[in-house]
């Protein structure tokens, strides 16, 4: 199968069959992700490089994007060559438990897999992408604890309950909610993916939620727009 292409407003994102494709949870993350004061950035589980595209965009930040899978950082590794970035971005092949970093990061960030049934996707590439066979909640805690400087920020979207799971085993290294966002798919169900940023400072979180569509499919909701709309084309 040929390769394909999502465009966003300053870049593109080359994607290919075997590995995750561009997907609402990437671009939420990315466009939520406060980024302003970071120097240095990693992405765990980059994939086809959005989340590192998408955080060069609004900040001057060095920014190391790992993934344990060779297809997808060489997809990354092209789009962010094809990108006005490429001087900022570097790409590395390693799982975030074997990955060695010369100093600590600012800010760190993460799309992780989330899928635990037995079923699971019969491409090994996209089974490692989706499936926490690589990267479980535990090992992710460990890691962003391990990497992140005593001052820095890590923002990570999980499906609701497994994001409670998640706080709970970041806690154990001294990382804390600061902020959550809860996704929902229309404002008549429950949120599907919860967005937490944390930092190693034990506050009250601040909580807010966003819905994507108002009912009707592609009609976006306002606030949806609003949070994507430097990246999306369409808004």
């Amino acid at each position: 199968m040929a390769d394909s292409y999502f465009t966003f407003k300053q870049f593109r994102v080359l994607h290919r069959k075997s590995i995750m494709k561009v997907g609402t949870d990437g671009v939420l993350l990315g466009a939520y992700v406060d980024c302003v004061n970071a120097k240095r950035i990693l992405d765990i589980g980059t994939g086809t490089g959005l989340l590192c595209l998408m955080l060069a965009q609004k900040c001057g930040a060095k920014i190391h994007g790992i993934d344990i899978n060779a297809e997808a950082v060489e997809v990354a590794k092209c789009n962010v060559e094809q990108s006005r970035w490429a001087d900022r971005i570097e790409i590395f092949q390693s799982s975030v438990q074997d990955f060695a970093s010369a100093g600590k990061y600012d800010l760190i960030v993460s799309n992780p897999p989330f899928y635990t049934t037995d079923v699971v996707a019969p491409e090994k590439g996209r089974a490692l992408a989706r499936h926490d066979l690589s990267l479980n909640i535990s090992e992710l805690a460990a890691s962003i604890g391990r990497l992140l400087s005593p001052y820095g920020h890590c923002y990570v979207i999980y499906p609701t309950e497994q994001c409670r799971l998640f706080e709970e085993e970041a806690s154990k290294y001294g990382l804390f909610a600061m902020r959550r966002l809860y996704v929902s798919s229309r404002p008549d169900v429950p949120p599907i993916r919860t967005i937490v940023e944390l930092s190693r400072t034990q506050c009250e979180p601040k909580c807010d939620s966003l819905y994507i569509e108002n009912g009707e499919r592609h009609d976006f909701s306002d606030k949806y727009r609003s949070l994507t709309k430097d990246y999306y084309l369409k808004f």
